[in-house]
């Protein structure tokens, strides 16, 4: 629809905003990923880390108490928790996160985020 391919441009734009991302795809790389991204305090802070064609892994560091209000994603997402703990609301149904656990949320489905502790997690796009 119509509304859909707004959100899609808009939700484009607000990606294009954040900083280039850590990785390319031209060699292997890896490493720890609580290791390139601090908690700040008080603080949200997002690092992408990784993008082409078919998806996008954003990195982010929540402080306890911090919060994403609700939005919405054109995008199948999956939020893999590093560490802490996080309340996902996903279309109106609260999913308690803590460490290694993960949770997929379909594309245009109204989410938020809470960090119950000081939190990280990875959050990964398929386009």
């Amino acid at each position: 629809t119509n509304n859909a391919a707004r959100r899609r441009h808009r939700y484009a734009g607000l990606m294009r905003v954040m900083s280039k991302t850590l990785f390319d795809a031209q060699t292997a790389q890896g490493g720890r990923l609580t290791e390139l991204i601090d908690i700040s305090d008080g603080g949200i802070v997002s690092k992408p880390l990784f993008e082409n064609d078919s998806i996008k892994q954003i990195l982010f560091a929540m402080d306890g108490g911090q919060a994403l209000s609700e939005h919405r994603a054109p995008f199948v997402a999956t939020v893999h928790v590093i560490d802490g703990e996080l309340t996902i609301e996903v279309g109106g149904v609260a999913h308690e996160l803590s460490s290694n656990s993960w949770l997929l949320m379909p594309a245009d489905m109204p989410h938020s985020v809470t960090a119950r502790t000081a939190s990280r997690f990875l959050l990964t796009m398929a386009k």
